[in-house]
């Protein structure tokens, strides 16, 4: 006869196990690590546009298996779906912080109270000039979140400030300045973070183009791909229908702000005279930020000599990063005062000149700091006659100018995957 008490003891005891074994299986996976990242400034600025999917882009390569949400500070309709194409697995979220580490909607609080590394991306921010946005650093301390600024300059703070950011910055887990002339300001003023060093810009790793809009728009405008150059102004001039101006973008310009167009325009003027009649090949003046539309036609376009006129193209209406990194991806060489085109060209492959004035900041020593020195210049101060002889051996040596992009890059994207590997070490502690 069986024992059926027998077999069914067996059979208890064998569930048993197979319970306890499912249990500790369980209990063993660890708990997927989350970031929260905070972008998008502004959607009128193709490069603070473009910030966004190059650091996604770097976290999706090194960081596969950490979730990352994306708190952004302002989108349009198209920003929004670009974005989601490209990182589909990417939450977005919008709302307010306080400095207690609460938001303004439950969506958002959620996502900050589940996030392990709070990721303060590109910028320059935190300076004198304007308000720095400490309250994220208090949110941050407040819930005991580890947070990180990425790919930041640091333009000063006022001397009354300098202690007290100190002591604030010091809290981050990682501190990464995207020149290093921001990293030597940080440690002046005494700045303790764990992790204080050079680190490029996020915008570096973007990855997102249109090339269907960018086709249709360069064969349109007798674009053919490398037989055109870009160039990019920067004016003082106020942000279209801005209410208050700031230092970069004055309200109203002094004489000394119109003076200071009059200079840049005129170098760009030259800078464009002399291309178009050395090599005969073509300009697209391409607007970083929507308001320099208007002012490449007046200051520039309108006021080039007869000859000139039928191979310059002013760029109007505005565009999404997508389809401008298509365009610098034809290019032959894309020069700008602002510097986010230029590093939007270099993540295309293509050459870059920045045309950078003091005025507007550290962050113009980045293309030093990457290491193509000889392609930044000082607008201000740098005759015309340099921007067109750089220009010209750009464009005779094609293949060696590809090979100093393809330097920096390295650069680039080797110190990206080190900054990458440190947030891992800073989620597993």
């Amino acid at each position: 006869m069986f024992d059926l008490t027998a077999i069914h003891r067996r059979l208890f005891y064998t569930l048993f196990a197979l319970l306890l074994l499912f249990s500790s299986t369980q209990a063993a996976e660890p708990k997927q690590k989350t970031i929260l990242i905070r972008s998008g400034w502004q959607t009128v600025n193709i490069g603070d546009i473009g910030h966004t999917p190059g650091t996604l882009r770097y976290l999706e390569t090194y960081l596969p298996d950490v979730k990352v949400i994306l708190w952004l500070h302002k989108t349009t309709d198209d920003v929004t779906a670009m974005l989601q194409k490209r990182f589909p697995n990417v939450q977005i979220v919008q709302g307010r912080l306080n400095s207690r580490g609460k938001a303004n909607n439950p969506e958002f609080q959620k996502a900050f109270d589940e996030s392990d590394l709070f990721l303060y991306n590109s910028g320059m921010h935190f300076n004198q000039f304007w308000k720095p946005p400490t309250y994220v650093i208090e949110a941050c301390t407040a819930t005991n979140k580890p947070f990180c600024l990425y790919g930041q300059s640091f333009d000063g703070f006022a001397p009354e400030q300098e202690d007290e950011m100190s002591k604030l910055l010091s809290r981050a887990a990682a501190i990464y300045t995207r020149d290093v002339e921001s990293f030597y300001y940080l440690r002046k003023i005494g700045v303790t973070s764990p992790s204080l060093a050079f680190g490029p810009d996020g915008c570096f790793g973007i990855d997102v183009r249109d090339d269907e809009k960018a086709n249709a728009y360069l064969k349109a405008h007798d674009l053919a791909p490398k037989e055109f150059i870009t160039v990019t102004l920067r004016s003082n001039t106020p942000k279209i229908g801005a209410k208050k101006g700031t230092v970069m973008n004055p309200t109203k310009p002094s004489k000394a702000d119109l003076a200071q167009n009059e200079l840049w325009t005129k170098k760009l003027r030259e800078l464009i005279t002399d291309w178009v009649r050395k090599s005969g090949k073509k300009v697209l003046l391409a607007p970083e930020v929507n308001k320099e539309i208007i002012h490449a036609k007046t200051m520039i376009l309108d006021k080039l000599p007869e000859d000139v006129k039928p191979y310059v193209v002013n760029r109007d209406p505005f565009w999404n990063v997508d389809e401008a990194a298509s365009v610098y991806s034809q290019a032959i060489a894309v020069v700008s005062m602002e510097p986010h085109s230029c590093i939007i060209a270099l993540a295309m492959g293509t050459p870059t000149m920045h045309l950078a004035s003091p005025r507007h900041g550290l962050k113009r020593w980045m293309f030093r700091d990457i290491g193509i020195s000889e392609w930044l210049f000082d607008i201000d101060a740098d005759p015309a006659s340099q921007f067109t002889t750089a220009l010209l051996k750009i464009d005779a040596k094609p293949k060696l100018a590809k090979s100093k992009v393809n330097r920096a890059m390295h650069t680039v994207n080797t110190r990206s995957k080190e900054m990458m590997g440190e947030l891992s070490e800073v989620l597993t502690r």
